[in-house]
């Protein structure tokens, strides 16, 4: 039988609930705010929910669609006399050295994906499960100050909580909740390493790889003997501030997976998977083999974070660890930095004449293009318009020029974008239109595409010729579409399908055609 309590305040000002959805968000940080409640719970109470359990592990089940989200624990649950300083804003608990801290995240997260939201829990050795329901835009209009709580007879031994996301302003779809896996996997690498923690996205367990470290001679010295290229690293910065970590090489090149992650507390703080942090005075340009294979894991120590916590609150730190980080890592006999940057290995082609490349191609047509070539026949012609504006990109993976062009009286401003985003489906996105007798024209190639995966090198030696070409095909499309032509994006699009489906593929039964060396 269902009892209802007494109403719980929820105090202060109401509004301040609305304003969280306006935070800036990504949906795995905050669906880490309700991982991070759960872990805090079951690190502080370890030894009873032990002693009520035979297994010494959290188990968190994260179940998303398109109409809500579940975010289920078996952790201590949260007892009575935590409830009204629990969904408080702002109200930070009492042990503020786990990872739960400032009292803002379950709140401000659940806000941020859904007008409506409840938890339902029970607390370890309680017998009542109790619930409380937050519906944001009857919170906000009515200046609602106070909640009631539901009272429920529960089995005796169960404990955990269940945060249910309904209403949801962010609804996490595709590829989205592929990256929502991988970064939960990044974030919390650590808990799910040593076994104390086994998180579930739809059903699937998480797992983060441990990245594979190059062991191979100096590059000075290429007959010399191989040595692993990692070290480790310890820095007192005074009584409070400590960093220490690892670095090492990655035995292959890899945007999305080099780069440091910072941990706090155990819980990554930033760099999470293709978000790697990357300060220039370690990793050079972008363009660089440091870049693309300096990897490791940095530790801090009496630094706070962001209330997102996605980033650490260096304050004047951060310049100094970075220059002693880069005389550490370079120190004799591992110089990792030297050796980033200078070690050459990899796939070396064969000279391949003309036949070879041509039943290279043919086979992948063969094997591949008819049902896509069939899918496009079938398809209507794409008669639209070119889009005003590109689809948002990931900020931190974009490379961007813009420039003027005159011709014939004709001004032209022509935006070339180079972005690395999983995400984004075309290898090709073209999008412009008059404004104030100036053309635009924006013009993105996507560098994190299967097909630039697969026939660009690290070293970036074929990326010109083929920013060149997309270039090129971007122009003639605008010059077709400005002379009359209908449906002249339906090439782009068809084009974009086969190299994403077909032509990105690897040719297989041809016999080998390279080998494997080291300069």
């Amino acid at each position: 039988m269902s009892v209802t309590r007494p109403l719980i305040e929820i105090r202060p000002e109401v509004a301040i609930y609305a304003a969280f959805a306006r935070l800036n968000y990504r949906p795995w940080y905050a669906l880490a705010e309700f991982v991070d409640n759960a872990l805090q719970s079951f690190l502080a109470n370890r030894r009873r929910l032990a002693e009520a359990s035979t297994e010494a592990k959290l188990h968190i089940g994260i179940r998303i669609t398109d109409e809500r989200i579940e975010v289920e624990d078996d952790a201590a649950g949260i007892p009575w006399s935590e409830f009204p300083r629990a969904f408080l804003p702002a109200s930070p608990p009492p042990d503020i050295s786990g990872l739960s801290e400032y009292g803002l995240g379950m709140k401000a997260a659940a806000c941020w994906f859904a007008r409506k939201w409840s938890v339902r829990t029970i607390a370890l050795g309680d017998d009542v499960q109790r619930s409380i329901t937050f519906d944001i835009p009857s919170i906000t209009s009515n200046h609602t100050d106070r909640l009631p709580i539901t009272d429920e007879p529960a089995t005796r031994g169960m404990h955990g909580a269940l945060i249910i996301l309904e209403q949801l302003n962010v609804r996490p779809r595709g590829r989205a909740i592929d990256k929502i896996k991988r970064h939960l996997a990044s974030i919390y690498r650590m808990f799910l390493r040593d076994g104390s923690l086994d998180i579930r996205v739809n059903g699937e367990s998480l797992a983060y790889e441990i990245p594979e470290i190059l062991e191979a001679p100096l590059f000075t010295e290429p007959r010399g003997n191989p040595r692993r290229w990692k070290r480790e690293f310890s820095l007192e910065l005074d009584e409070e501030h400590r960093v220490w970590g690892w670095a090492g090489i990655l035995h292959k090149a890899s945007v999305t997976n080099a780069g440091f992650a910072i941990f706090r507390r155990s819980r990554l703080i930033e760099g999470s998977y293709g978000e790697a942090y990357r300060p220039e005075v370690l990793f050079r340009k972008s363009n660089s083999y440091t870049y693309q294979r300096l990897v490791g894991e940095v530790f801090v120590e009496g630094f706070t974070v962001s209330h997102t916590k996605d980033g650490v609150q260096w304050s004047d730190w951060e310049e100094d660890v970075l220059n002693w980080l880069r005389a550490e890592l370079d120190r004799d006999p591992v110089p990792l930095l030297k050796q980033a940057e200078g070690f050459r290995v990899g796939r070396v082609q064969r000279p391949r004449s003309a036949d070879v490349v041509v039943a290279d191609t043919q086979q992948i047509v063969v094997q591949r293009i008819p049902p896509l070539v069939d899918e496009q026949l079938r398809t209507a012609p794409d008669s639209s318009p070119l889009s005003t504006a590109l689809m948002v990109a990931e900020p931190a993976a974009r490379r961007e020029v813009s420039f003027h062009v005159a011709h014939a009286g004709q001004q032209w401003q022509i935006s070339l974008e180079l972005v690395s985003d999983e995400t984004i489906y075309p290898w090709l996105d073209v999008a412009g239109g008059a404004r104030n007798e100036v053309r635009q024209l924006s013009i993105r190639i996507n560098l994190a595409h299967p097909f630039m995966i697969r026939f660009s090198s690290p070293s970036g030696a074929e990326l010109q010729p083929l920013v060149r070409i997309a270039v090129g095909i971007a122009i003639a499309e605008s010059t077709a579409r400005a002379t009359g032509v209908d449906r002249a994006g339906t090439i782009r699009r068809n084009l974009n399908q086969l190299l994403r489906e077909a032509l990105s593929a690897p040719t297989e039964d041809l016999g080998d055609t390279s080998y494997e060396t080291s300069e």
